[in-house]
């Protein structure tokens, strides 16, 4: 059938491409299995360029980023990168416990030689640490007394005797002082530090340090390890866990000890090792259900595997592009997630359109061949903006200056082109070699389905019903969206990593540590800055430095909401006289750095998260504004500070995200459909079923299980919904259009286009639904509300919104829904209706 007056510029390219794919059916399906076979290698290999630390909140450019590059390079053991390991025993500083640490920072001293660790500390190192400075020092004078190690040893003897030396160390002050080399005093003390009693410990060793340590009830015991860029962006943090594990066994500490791993890269760690572990589960669910749907929708066993099989191979493709990709950008596997459950709805939502609608040209009295060059003109015109709307949402993702959204647009950017590629082309190839042979294996699965049986009767009575009550439709519907914004704006979500995370090792650890230390121990508030001229000199404060930094952590301390301040003149959030900070040693190198940086670590009185340690942090930059003048300009970090910059560019990003894509999909729609008017309401009616999906997931979440809500959703959701939520109504309105084209008068042809797309939006809306949806089985409370989420907002779309709103819509705005300048319709004819 040759192009007509009738065809709009996108059918009749579309024609051309399904008439050159008619002819060579054999030669398509060849080529593509050449593509998936090269891309083979490259998806079974694309772990490797996966992330486990992509989901930094740190935004670039914002205060908190400046704090964060400074402490990772003058406080490097203080950055993201340490690693907390948490030992819970029934006595800590027992023997067995002292052997763990002893042994467990041997063990680690091979990562700090290659310079994959930066440090460690722990009880254990303060305690070495202090014997090794007092047995170095008993070296240096016994090696100034006497040539000989025998008269080395005379004069240890003579220490002892004297009480210069506590009689607890003769034996390691005699071996010091023969000692060869600084390593072997190091040795020495630290065999000691593991034998020695440490509540009796016979050298002065500052309580403070060893209560930031050792809880005060003796039951839990801290280690921290801090790893260096040399280890990579993933270091191996299940190799920490299970050395730490094996030496609990070997101590035999018992079964009432054990120990975790905790700490930023912890959390992150183990919340994508949960995720990877979820996916087998979640994608078997999604695979059942989507091939439940569509047995049920084609009434045949041959569509439902072939349409799966198209879109499983298109995958293959998909996650090589992919890999490709990860080897330049960082890539997650969140990436990996939301490609695999976007391209299983979207993909079968293509393929069910095109071979729905082959179905209906064949029930025309088409020929098997035409019926497919015609279905692939109709319903890859619907695909195809369906697809671009997508790819607009997933690729406004990638402008985001939030770190976590873009790699998940680059999984929706590559896949959507492949999965349409597969579906545009595969699935006509297999029409074309197979006619009717294509719905083998069913019940009658040529009858005309859309129009006879209960399907076809509730359709023809719901459109019935949109036309009657259409003004009552469109009042109720946004009546009924009212409560549901009201919760929605009501509601405070959260970023809190710990609160979003899964049941892991971390998230225990971490609760052990807040639980004992408190919040404020794990999720401070710190400034950070390099000392202005005279205040430090060779990495240590000079006299008129310690007045102006000391005159400053007092100011902060007054700041309301604000428990303590530590810093170089208060290591512990308590003034240390000359004398202390003169003996401080490496406890001092956590506050000022050797390239004159100044770190201060404020712990705050309320909930990091909250209102009041906000309101608290913009206190502290004030005084740090006002008053810092001679000690640094100081950038303020920390986990409130980091939340609320997030927050800041997360709304931001959420605007300009959805400006850009709706004006996107707008210029495209206008372009396509020659309507003014249907690219808005579709626009609106998306928004609508956001905010209804949104505030059900907050009752469903916040008020039915207590948990907290992720203050991504409302982005996530509206920026892909603004792309997959646009498919229904295409699939609607571009069949509405055709049937202007035809002849009809648009309440006929709303009518009509209720009835012919109802099942197929029905079914469609199911699959993404349940596709999407199955992410709610996660351990991960994220992606059980994105699932959530995106499988309501889905679900509603494609049915009462879709099925009611939508056509309420069209037949009160009549022909006004096709009004643009100069391209209106002005009549019924044929000649007069949008050409596309």
């Amino acid at each position: 059938m040759p192009p007509g007056p009738a065809r709009g510029a996108v059918q009749r390219v579309l024609h051309r491409f399904a008439e050159r794919l008619a002819r060579r059916p054999k030669t398509v399906i060849l080529a593509w299995a050449v593509i998936i076979a090269l891309c083979t290698p490259y998806a079974l290999g694309l772990d490797s360029v996966l992330t486990d630390q992509g989901a930094s909140k740190v935004v670039p450019g914002t205060s908190s980023a400046r704090a964060d590059e400074l402490t990772k390079k003058a406080f490097p053991h203080r950055s993201e990168r340490e690693v907390t390991v948490v030992v819970e025993a029934p006595d800590v500083r027992g023997a067995q416990a002292r052997t763990l640490f002893a042994d467990l920072d041997a063990r680690i001293a091979k990562l700090r030689s290659d310079g994959e660790v930066e440090r460690t500390s722990s009880a254990y190192t303060l305690y070495r640490d202090a014997s090794a400075a007092f047995l170095t020092g008993v070296r240096d004078r016994a090696r100034a007394a006497a040539g000989d190690p025998a008269g080395r040893r005379a004069f240890v003897d003579r220490e002892v005797a004297g009480g210069r030396v506590p009689a607890a160390l003769a034996g390691p002050a005699r071996e010091a002082a023969t000692a060869p080399g600084a390593r072997d005093v190091t040795r020495i003390a630290g065999t000691f530090a593991a034998q020695a009693d440490w509540r009796a410990f016979p050298l002065p060793v500052p309580g403070d340090a060893v209560s930031r340590l050792v809880a005060d009830d003796g039951r839990t015991a801290l280690a921290s390890v801090s790893y260096t860029d040399k280890a990579g962006a993933d270091p191996d943090v299940e190799w920490l866990r299970d050395t730490a594990r094996a030496l609990l066994a070997d101590t035999g500490l018992g079964k009432d000890a054990q120990v975790h791993v905790t700490g930023e890269l912890a959390l992150i760690h183990d919340t994508y090792e949960k995720a990877e572990a979820d996916n087998a589960l979640m994608e078997s669910v999604a695979y059942v259900i989507i091939f439940v749907i569509l047995l049920v929708f084609f009434r045949a066993l041959v569509p439902a595997i072939l349409t799966l099989a198209v879109i499983g191979l298109s995958m293959n493709v998909s996650q090589a592009a992919l890999h490709l990709l990860g080897e330049q950008v960082t890539l997650t596997q969140f990436t990996v997630t939301i490609m695999t459950f976007v391209m299983l709805g979207a993909g079968v939502d293509y393929s069910m359109l095109l071979s729905s609608r082959y179905r209906q040209e064949r029930l025309a009295g088409r020929e098997p061949r035409e019926a497919a060059v015609h279905a692939t003109v109709h319903a890859g015109e619907s695909m195809l903006l369906a697809a671009v709307a997508v790819a607009l949402a997933f690729g406004a993702t990638l402008l985001s200056p939030v770190d976590w959204i873009p790699p998940l647009g680059y999984g929706g950017l590559l896949g959507i082109p492949i999965v349409l590629a597969a579906a545009l082309t595969l699935t006509p190839c297999l029409l074309v070699l197979l006619g009717d042979r294509f719905f083998a294996l069913g019940r009658d699965p040529l009858s005309d389905l859309e129009h006879r049986g209960a399907m076809g009767r509730h359709l023809r009575r719901t459109a019935e019903f949109a036309r009657r009550r259409k003004m009552w439709i469109v009042v109720a519907f946004l009546a009924a969206t009212v409560p549901f914004a009201l919760l929605v704006a009501g509601n405070r979500s959260t970023s809190d990593p710990v609160a979003l995370s899964p049941a892991t090792d971390s998230r225990d650890g971490f609760e052990t540590v807040a639980r004992q230390w408190g919040d404020a121990a794990v999720m401070p508030t710190i400034a950070v800055g390099r000392a202005d001229p005279g205040v430090v000199r060779d990495g240590r404060l000079t006299d008129a430095g310690r007045e102006k930094v000391a005159r400053l952590t007092e100011r902060v301390a007054a700041v309301p909401g604000v428990a303590s301040v530590d810093s170089a003149t208060h290591p512990f959030g308590k003034p240390w006289s000359q004398q202390q900070l003169a003996e401080g040693g490496t406890l001092l190198d956590d506050y000022v750095a050797r390239d004159g940086t100044l770190r201060f670590v404020v712990a705050l009185d309320d909930d990091p998260y909250s209102k009041d340690a906000a309101a608290t942090v913009t206190r502290v930059e004030r005084v740090v504004d006002q008053r810092a003048d001679g000690v640094a300009a100081l950038e303020i970090g920390g986990t409130t500070q980091v939340d609320r910059q997030y927050g800041d560019a997360l709304s931001s990003s959420f605007w300009q995200m959805v400006v850009l894509v709706s004006v996107g999909v707008f210029v495209m729609l206008v372009i396509t459909l020659r309507s003014l008017f249907v690219p808005l309401r579709l626009i609106a009616t998306i928004m609508l079923s956001n905010v209804w999906a949104v505030g059900l997931t907050v009752l469903i979440f916040h008020h039915w299980r207590g948990e907290a809500i992720i203050d991504d959703l409302p982005i996530f959701l509206t920026v892909l919904m603004m792309g997959l939520g646009m498919d229904y109504e295409i699939f609607l309105v571009t069949r509405v259009r055709d049937l202007l084209r035809g002849g009809l008068s648009q309440e006929e042809a709303t009518l009509r286009a209720v009835v012919d797309t109802g099942r197929v939006i029905n079914a469609a809306g199911l699959v993404m639904a349940g596709s999407l949806g199955t992410m709610a089985l996660s351990s991960t409370l994220m992606l059980q509300e994105y699932g959530a989420g995106l499988g309501l907002a889905v679900l509603l779309d494609a049915t009462v919104i879709r099925m009611l709103f939508v056509p309420a819509t069209l037949l009160l705005l009549r022909k006004y829904n096709w009004w643009l300048p100069g391209f209106g319709v002005r009549g019924r004819r044929l000649d007069k209706v949008p050409a596309g």
